[in-house]
């Protein structure tokens, strides 16, 4: 069952630096952007724990997200016509990031409830509405979508957090978390590829589906 394979590569190349970013002990969510016909022109992930990273991305900070990091290595005043590829809806400083960036086509695979509508910055002001908003294509409201959403979720989550992720209705999916790591099942994820922790996952995946909200 290798889902994977059959998304484009851009999608893969953000899965496989989600997932290098769960084997790091980072937030477990990757990125990239690319030419409309595909074309990788940065890839990153996540690096809130990282002690260094590679020049031009941020580490060891709040601000070390996948989606920042990718924006923070394309040149300015680059082309604006850019695909940014992420596992994980845009939080509220990656889509200001990405409303400034050279974007014009945003992809996220799983949802972020948390964060659903800060992406809208034509509410903001009229200036703004006026502006084109890059193009929104997600979540998929499948099985490969709540994976990119649970694995997001796998490190520490802080209990004002969670509270408020319950609320919003991923009960199922933090008590699965939470199952996970209590078994140690999380570490031996880390020690697969992708593809085969996705495989893994699956059974529980396709029940979590079913019991998030729509």
């Amino acid at each position: 069952m290798d889902l994977l394979s059959a998304l484009d590569e851009p999608w893969q190349e953000a899965f496989r630096q989600a997932w290098e970013a769960l084997r790091t002990g980072n937030i477990p969510v990757g990125a990239c952007a690319s030419t409309a016909d595909g074309e990788i022109v940065h890839s990153a992930r996540n690096r809130v724990h990282d002690r260094e990273g590679p020049p031009g991305e941020v580490f060891g900070s709040a601000l070390a997200h996948a989606e920042m990091n990718v924006l923070a290595r394309l040149p300015f005043r680059h082309r604006r016509d850019l695909v940014l590829t992420t596992t994980l809806q845009p939080c509220l400083q990656c889509a200001g990031a990405i409303r400034l960036g050279p974007v014009a086509t945003v992809r996220f695979a799983g949802r972020d409830r948390y964060w659903d509508g800060c992406h809208d910055f034509g509410r903001l002001s009229a200036r703004e509405a006026q502006r084109a908003q890059p193009a929104r294509i997600g979540p998929q409201r499948d099985e490969l979508g709540t994976f990119a959403t649970l694995i997001s979720r796998l490190g520490y989550i802080q209990p004002g957090y969670e509270e408020k992720l319950r609320v919003l209705g991923e009960g199922p999916m933090i008590d699965l978390v939470y199952q996970l790591r209590g078994d140690g099942e999380v570490e031996r994820l880390a020690a697969l590829e992708v593809t085969q922790g996705l495989e893994y996952l699956w059974p529980r995946l396709v029940e979590l589906e079913k019991a998030l909200p729509a």
